[in-house]
């Protein structure tokens, strides 16, 4: 009697599991290459430094500085600009804003002062400041959140690939120091930024607004797709669609919570992104194996995260998931901070990687599953950008530390505790970050 059920059933989760992978097929790989592009304009400050700062006198504190008030544009400009995503769609907000940060990241080449660093490092963070959450938000609209968690992976694996990938050809492009007339770090912001100029103006005919709009989806997964993301919007919006944002983040302690644990992921994140180079140089790595050397952590992350989101899928446990990763960062940044061999050094960083990438889609996921879809442009890039307030942290507070005491073992201290502080408020809180208030009347 149960025969044509159980196979009626088999048949739908076998269509669904197909749409689902049709899906990650078609949307993840271009946005891998968008990503990867973004971050690689973010972070490659980190690269240049080692020959700019001596060029144009910067000292460390001066350049952490820099390398973070990259996002204080970044919180001022993220929930505008998410805004704007909802009102003009995806494909056209995200190609503009690619082409205005390619643009400014280029014009680093032109720095010929302190202030024209930090002003462009500043307006290339409110430039860039839409790319990330608006992505999360679009991803929400293609898959329900049960699926989207390798997803969301197949995106944030961008990150550890730009440096895989950016670190030796960072390298490589420093090395045309003089030729026509310019450094090796001007050579760098140049090459470097042209690729977000291309393909922002590709953006808006390759991204598609919905699963509504394709031709590789057939009719009927076009319709499964769409009815599963309503229905758990539904759910969440239940029958009053009338909210107060302010309301909302007055009281509702699951987003500030979310906040402050995304704040400590990404003084983990910064940390990696902007000293990696310059941890693994001043342990004595030479400067011709330097990019490939930096990579290791990166390609080791990457590795690890998709390992560990493939089974977070399968499993659907999250908070113990999340804080596992938090724990496994926070005591590799401790290895790289108290062990000055290079070998271990490296060893603690590829271990912290691993821990930071595998917690970054683990944390969407969870958060993007419980968020109405009237308030999620809000929360999203609400708690983006007080999260990024840790890029500003982080390379603020180890660049000061370093020029007061020589040594990186201080920063990367201040770095594993924010991390094993990040665990302890994942450990903490109950029903899997499930927020408390999502629409007030």
């Amino acid at each position: 009697m149960l025969k044509p059920f159980d196979s009626a059933q088999s048949r739908e989760d076998r269509s669904t599991g197909a749409a689902h992978s049709k899906v990650k097929r078609h949307v993840a790989p271009f946005l891998v290459l968008l990503y990867l592009v973004a971050f690689l304009d973010r972070v490659n400050v980190s690269f240049a430094s080692l020959t700019m700062n001596r060029d144009l006198h910067i000292s460390e504190s001066l350049f952490g500085v820099g390398a973070g008030i990259f996002f204080l544009g970044y919180l001022l400009f993220a929930v505008p600009s998410n805004l704007m995503l909802v009102r003009w769609g995806a494909p056209r907000w995200i190609g503009t804003i690619m082409i205005l940060w390619g643009t400014l990241s280029a014009s680093m080449a032109l720095v010929h002062a302190s202030w024209v660093y930090l002003l462009l490092r500043f307006l290339l963070g409110a430039a860039e400041a839409g790319f990330f959450p608006g992505i999360i938000l679009y991803l929400t609209q293609w898959l329900p959140s049960t699926a989207r968690a390798s997803l969301m992976a197949m995106f944030v694996i961008s990150i550890p690939l730009a440096s895989v990938i950016g670190a030796p050809l960072s390298i490589w492009i420093l090395s045309l120091d003089g030729q026509a007339g310019l450094r090796g770090w001007q050579w760098l912001f140049l090459l470097e930024g042209l690729p977000a100029i291309l393909l922002g103006t590709i953006v808006p005919f390759k991204l598609a607004r919905s699963p509504g709009e394709v031709s590789w989806l057939s009719g009927a997964e076009k319709k499964m797709l769409t009815a599963a993301i309503e229905s758990e919007n539904r759910k969440l919006r239940g029958e009053a669609p009338m909210f107060s944002w302010w309301h909302i983040l007055r009281r509702d302690r699951s987003i500030r919570w979310n906040a402050v644990s995304y704040l400590c992921l990404m003084i983990g994140l910064y940390a990696l992104g902007f000293w990696v180079p310059r941890i693994l140089s001043s342990r004595g790595v030479p400067p011709h194996q330097l990019g490939w050397f930096t990579a290791v952590p990166f390609a080791f992350g990457a590795a690890g995260m998709l390992v560990a989101t493939r089974y977070f899928d399968r499993s659907h446990e999250r908070r113990w998931h999340l804080c596992a990763s938090f724990l496994c960062a926070g005591i590799g940044i401790a290895m790289a901070a108290f062990i000055s061999h290079w070998e271990a050094s490296l060893a603690g960083l590829a271990l912290a990687a691993l821990g930071v990438f595998s917690a970054i889609p683990i944390f969407w996921t969870i958060v993007t599953r419980d968020l109405d879809s009237h308030i999620s442009p809000f929360a999203i890039a609400l708690i983006n950008s007080v999260g990024n307030i840790g890029g500003f942290v982080s390379p603020f507070i180890i660049g000061v530390l370093l020029q007061h005491t020589k040594s990186y073992t201080y920063g990367l201290l201040f770095t594993s505790i924010s991390l094993l502080l990040g665990a302890a408020i994942v450990a903490r809180m109950k029903n899997d970050f499930s927020p408390e208030l999502r629409l007030v009347e």
